[in-house]
């Protein structure tokens, strides 16, 4: 009203600024709202300026009123904005002609939206940060097709011609974008071999992520961008008035939604992406010849029809010359780029599986003839398996370890069972492979299995696995529930003896939902009593402190749980919403259909699986509760923060060692004691404990034993047996060494070694050897005192470790290290708190904290300052 004569220019204008503001406000929420006062605090932010652009309107209108016509003279005669060229057409078949070509713009926009986002997601990864770039690129293509409209659209001589080649340019472009996204894996593996993996290096790669995210989004949005302000400036050229604008932005809005529905939940899963994308570009040219062809007939002429012909003639051509020309390339799509930096899958790999679902594009190759299987999803390995599953038994062969992602699928389908045998009733939150749903069937006494799976390709996908996962299809007791884990635990109402969750990556945008307090509230009723619930959480690719924060919210919701390692790199927690958790039954390791699983594998024992134990809520929990905000639905600490940890590759590296060390600190008082191993085969050689109790007694008997000279039969590692045969030969000798420095770290390294895998038990042979050569050799205290330390706290001996420890702290601070710094912080930190001398415990802590290599977010430290601030609130001050 208050520019009557240029609508075009104050139509473009506003849509600029709108879609201009929503691209910040996305990039402003998602990137800094969200990490500083959470969803809450965002939507609060949101709020607040909602009113203060309420009360700027208020004012305005108070200083510079808009004159208004009466209610009923307004619909009678709508108020007239502006003037503009004359349209061949006019009335109600205009009307009805430019809102179709709104509706049918945004049904092809948002088809366009649906398949770049897919595709994005396979070349810059699927969290939710790079959701947020798409959105913001989508919507920055539409506010800037405004900007360019809101100077001309008052000015075009044919504007409804025009709007048809805005129409045909857009769908033109949007399927050329096809042309350019094989060239956007290379882009991303070339960016990820340029930018360093550090904080700074994943700023640069967002910036570059979203110019990716332009370069195949924006061509085909500018032209968007163009066709609101134009249809709705013809509209009011006519004389419809002010209500032309709430028209044409209703129906466009209900367009929009349409195509959100009809692209993802039909079109999708039935074309696939490419021919998705194919849909959306030759409806937005088919409205551009509609439109000419409308032309021809309004005001007939050689010109028009010439026109309208050519109009149609180039949506021929190039959806022809488009859909014969590209491919998605199946290597390139499951390469997971974003992760590696490589373009393609090589050329060995054969692809057994592709299909495009509603929530996600599903692969299953092969690394080469006869090579390991592997089902991915958006280009994320998900799971695999190794030849030797695909091969039957042959009574009499050498039995191998389970390595790899082997033993942590037929872990988290095997220990669960262990705390429950006799369950009845079972829920696995995610199908993947299948084998964890099949380990779980081994059981006769489990009744009814239900595997609950969001994507219905991945479930068809994993059939590459058969007959390895066979049970989870064939066995009557196994039903698919195709629902997300919230909405099937929320509609179903049952309860299970056994929850195991097992979604895919944390970083994978919607994943994180499975990792918080809320859903641990939501899904705790539905455990029955006695029941138990577990958790699948990997290590790699996060930090400490964003494993801790899911370990928190655990916390927080069950009365007891224990947390077990399942491979070099992944946690299992079992925990009960109820009570203490049960002593596990290993008597499962021997149900029969288990041992046929495992028939080419060393057997499970019951001490490898107790020396998988990590840590408990007992020696956890006051850290957890003391130091770590829960990963929560309002403050989503593991959303917000895993696709940076994967980026930098980071490592819960003090989470998984929880166990190790000097002391085995994740457990209440130490855990229970575990002695020595003296078998040197283990079937779990994937998963750190079993493994090292293996190793010790391997080189207990190898490098120390009577059979020191005789070849090891295992290979192992033989320079770490080598050296430990030396460090025994230097012992016999009784001669000091030239540097008792260096010869006492060495003996840390081998101390460390041949407990590795034991709980408070001290290698009396051994330190016999020690004790024997530092008196023949006469050491000085501080390798007396660092033999010591050691060997109380090998044993569990924190009493015994005091003296020790205070000579080894002064001798610290003069920077003399007889012992690593990290394990002198732990065991001296704890010794003298239990000895009663907090302050002097708090000083140790603060003096060899500085001096640690450790994160600051590291478990063990994280640990340990709990510990004292129990004691002495101003520890970290």
């Amino acid at each position: 009203r208050r520019a009557p004569a240029e609508p075009g220019r104050v139509l473009g204008s506003l849509y600029f600024a709108n879609s201009f503001g929503a691209a910040i406000g996305g990039l402003v929420a998602g990137f800094v709202l969200f990490k500083a006062v959470g969803l809450p605090g965002t939507l609060q932010a949101a709020a607040m300026v909602n009113l203060v652009v309420a009360l700027v309107c208020i004012v305005l209108s108070r200083l510079r009123p808009i004159e208004t016509a009466p209610r009923a003279q307004a619909d009678a005669a709508p108020v007239q904005m502006g003037s503009g060229p004359a349209v061949p057409i006019t009335g109600r078949k205009l009307m009805v002609l430019l809102l179709a070509i709104s509706a049918g713009t945004a049904v092809a926009s948002f088809i366009y939206e649906i398949a770049w986002i897919r595709m994005l997601s396979l070349v810059i990864g699927s969290a939710t940060h790079s959701f947020e770039l798409m959105l913001s690129a989508f919507i920055l293509g539409l506010a800037l097709g405004a900007l360019w409209v809101r100077r001309r659209a008052d000015r075009f001589k044919h504007p409804l011609q025009t709007l048809a080649v805005v129409q045909l340019w857009m769908g033109a472009l949007a399927l050329l974008s096809l042309v350019l996204y094989s060239g956007a894996f290379s882009w991303a593996g070339t960016l990820l071999a340029a930018v360093a993996r550090s904080d700074e290096g994943y700023v640069l790669f967002a910036i570059a992520k979203y110019a990716i995210c332009l370069a195949i989004m924006l061509p085909a949005t500018f032209c968007a961008g163009i066709t609101l302000p134009l249809i709705t400036r013809i509209l009011l050229a006519e004389g419809r008035g002010e209500k032309t604008i709430g028209t044409v932005y209703g129906v466009n809005t209900f367009g929009s939604i349409v195509g959100i529905a009809l692209a993802g939940l039909v079109l999708l899963p039935l074309l696939g992406l490419k021919f998705l994308l194919i849909l959306g570009g030759v409806l937005d040219m088919a409205l551009g010849v509609a439109i000419l062809v409308v032309l021809a007939g309004a005001r007939p002429s050689r010109g028009r029809y010439r026109l309208a012909l050519a109009g149609l003639a180039i949506t021929v051509v190039v959806t022809l010359a488009v859909g014969l020309g590209t491919t998605l390339d199946p290597g390139r799509m499951a390469s997971a780029v974003f992760r590696q930096g490589l373009a393609a899958l090589d050329r060995e790999r054969i692809m057994l599986y592709q299909a495009d679902g509603r929530t996600a594009t599903v692969h299953g190759f092969q690394s080469g003839q006869g090579g390991s299987k592997v089902i991915s999803t958006n280009g994320k390995p998900d799971g695999s398996l190794g030849p030797i599953w695909f091969t039957a038994c042959t009574p009499g062969a050498a039995r191998e370890p389970i390595t790899g992602d082997d033993v942590t699928q037929m872990l988290l389908g095997v220990i669960p069972m262990a705390f429950r045998p006799q369950a009845r009733s079972a829920a696995v939150i995610g199908h993947g492979t299948g084998m964890t749903s099949h380990f779980m069937l081994a059981n006769s006494a489990l009744e009814s299995l239900t595997t609950i799976e969001i994507e219905p390709r991945m479930v068809d996908g994993s059939r590459v696995f058969e007959p390895a996962n066979r049970r989870v299809f064939e066995d009557p007791r196994s039903h698919h529930v195709f629902d997300d884990a919230k909405s099937h635990f929320a509609a179903a109402g049952e309860r299970y003896d056994i929850i195991l969750s097992e979604p895919s990556n944390p970083w994978v945008s919607g994943v994180s939902g499975l990792f918080t307090e809320e859903f641990y509230a939501r899904v705790k009723p539905f455990v029955a009593p006695g029941g138990i619930f577990g958790q699948w959480l990997h290590a790699y690719e996060l930090s400490d402190g964003l494993v801790l924060s899911v370990l928190a919210a655990l916390d927080r919701q069950f009365a007891d749980y224990r947390i077990y390692a399942v491979s070099t790199h992944d946690l299992l927690v079992v925990a009960t919403p109820e009570g203490r958790v049960p002593e596990p039954d290993w008597a499962v390791l021997r149900l029969p259909a288990l041992e046929a699983d495992l028939c080419h594998f060393h057997p499970l024992r019951a001490a490898d699986m107790e020396a998988a134990l990590v840590a408990d809520k007992g020696g956890l929990g006051p850290m957890l509760r003391g130091a770590n905000a829960p990963n929560s639905d309002f403050y989503p600490v593991l959303d917000l923060g895993a696709e940076r940890a994967r980026f930098v590759q980071r490592s819960a590296s003090g989470v998984m060692a929880l166990d190790g060390g000097v002391i085995p600190m994740g457990l209440a008082n130490g855990g229970p004691v575990l002695g020595p191993d003296t078998t040197i085969v283990t079937a779990m050689a994937g998963v750190t404990g079993p493994l090292d109790r293996v190793v010790a007694a391997w080189l207990r008997r190898f490098a120390w034993g009577p059979e020191s000279t005789a070849p090891s039969p295992v290979p192992w590692d033989e320079a770490v047996r080598y050296r430990h045969l030396g460090f025994r030969q230097g012992l016999a000798l009784g001669t000091p060494p030239s540097s008792w420095g260096e010869w006492t770290l060495a003996f840390a390294t081998i101390s460390e070694e041949l407990h590795a895998g034991t709980r408070r038990w001290t290698d009396e042979l051994f330190f016999a050897r020690i004790e024997t050569f530092l008196e023949s050799a006469r050491a000085p205290q501080e390798p007396r005192a660092a033999v010591a330390f050691l060997r109380a706290m090998a044993g569990g001996d924190l009493s015994g470790a005091v003296e020790p420890a205070r000579l080894l702290v002064e001798a610290a601070r003069g920077g003399d290290f007889w012992i690593p710094v990290d394990d002198l912080m732990d065991g001296a930190v704890l010794a003298l708190l239990a000895a009663g001398v907090p302050e002097e415990a708090r000083a140790a802590f603060n003096m060899l904290r500085a001096r640690s290599a450790r994160s600051p977010d590291n478990a063990r430290t994280l640990m340990l300052a709990t510990s004292l601030r129990a004691t002495v609130p101003d520890t970290l001050r």
